[in-house]
């Protein structure tokens, strides 16, 4: 075996384990992002609580202002029914027994309000216990998906240490100009710099290589790069 074939069965090698790097920082770097839409899903779900509670105080108001009228409407009947035993004629009378079933008609319409509306208040406690049961829920689930995100985070770090003192171990044995080119090329190409042939295609880009390619590549003599994606070609035995 050429010292050249050596060198390229290095840096196949240092591919393995740059792909395995590659992958891990990305999963890595997705975990913080993960945890974020956990958590701004878990602040929706508040946010729609506390539009439940804004609209039980809206109709606890109305259900207060209800109750008001009412009250202040009883208290018209009473002064009626005062004025009754000092009027003089039957037609103040009757004047104001009318005014009483007015007034009482009013009381019938806004008692049915009130009713309605202890529906409603009723309806949205329910919701509001239910959104607080769903809310515990939820909340446990998330330190739990949370907790397991941040152990995996440990995980991936030290698996990501031990790749890196492999691939420097690995990376000193490799040239210096060959590793340079390979880095260069590893930074632009999401990982992969390095990639083989199969049915005379750049497995990195797909594209048909000329039959000139192919032999060089085979020669063994130097670095041969793929004129379309740039990557480093090789063909496995």
């Amino acid at each position: 075996m050429t010292n050249f074939e050596e060198q390229l069965k290095l840096l196949i090698e240092l591919q393995g384990i740059d792909a395995q790097i590659f992958r891990l920082e990305n999963d890595l770097g997705s975990i913080p992002e993960t945890i974020k839409k956990m958590e701004d899903a878990f602040k929706e779900t508040n946010y729609n609580l506390k539009k439940i509670e804004d609209n039980l105080k809206a109709l606890q108001l109305k259900r207060k202002d209800k109750e008001g009228d009412l009250e202040s409407k009883e208290g018209t009947v009473k002064k009626y029914q005062a004025q009754m035993y000092q009027v003089k004629t039957n037609k103040e009378y009757t004047a104001l027994q009318e005014e009483i079933s007015r007034v009482r008609a009013d009381n019938s319409l806004i008692e049915e309000d009130i009713i309605k509306l202890l529906d409603q208040i009723d309806n949205e406690n329910k919701k509001i216990t239910q959104e607080k049961e769903f809310l515990k829920q939820e909340e446990v689930k998330l330190n739990q998906q949370s907790k397991k995100l941040s152990d995996d985070a440990d995980r991936i770090k030290m698996e990501l240490e031990g790749l890196k003192v492999q691939r420097a171990s690995l990376a000193s044995k490799i040239d210096k100009g060959i590793l340079v080119k390979y880095e260069k090329i590893i930074r632009n190409k999401d990982g992969l710099a390095l990639v083989p042939v199969a049915t005379e295609a750049c497995q990195g880009c797909f594209r048909i290589l000329p039959p000139q390619v192919i032999n060089e590549i085979r020669m063994h003599k130097d670095l041969v790069f793929c004129e379309n994606c740039t990557r480093i070609l090789y063909i496995e035995e």
